[in-house]
């Protein structure tokens, strides 16, 4: 928990709600390391919950994400755009590459994604 404005640690927690849909990421930011969890609620479709390793690059947080769905274990690169209280998920083209699901065509990355605004964390 951040607890002087010189502290560079501290929690993050982001939430997208669409009707039905629900996107969480709860995480420790500790310098440009962030650690911590990020979770798809989508309406009928799988629920995917996973373990969030990655780190910030400026205003762009690359991660990988480790999902547990249905029981497997599913290894995808996921990165967010940080823009003033939001987080604009990238969205391009994807492929499997040793086992994990990563962008095909990083150069083609758009931040047209899901919005996550800025929520407090409980």
């Amino acid at each position: 928990m951040k607890t002087s404005d010189k502290d560079s640690t501290f929690n993050i927690c982001y939430s997208s709600v669409v009707k039905k849909d629900t996107v969480l990421l709860n995480a420790l930011m500790s310098g440009d390391s962030v650690r911590g969890s990020l979770g798809y609620k989508l309406y009928e479709k799988d629920h995917s919950n996973g373990s969030l390793l990655g780190k910030m690059y400026g205003d762009t947080l690359k991660a990988t994400c480790t999902f547990m769905v249905n029981g497997s274990e599913s290894i995808q690169e996921v990165i967010f755009l940080r823009k003033d209280s939001l987080f604009i998920e990238g969205i391009s083209t994807r492929k499997n590459q040793d086992g994990k699901i990563v962008f095909a065509q990083p150069e083609k990355l758009h931040f047209d994604g899901l919005v996550l605004k800025h929520v407090p964390c409980k």
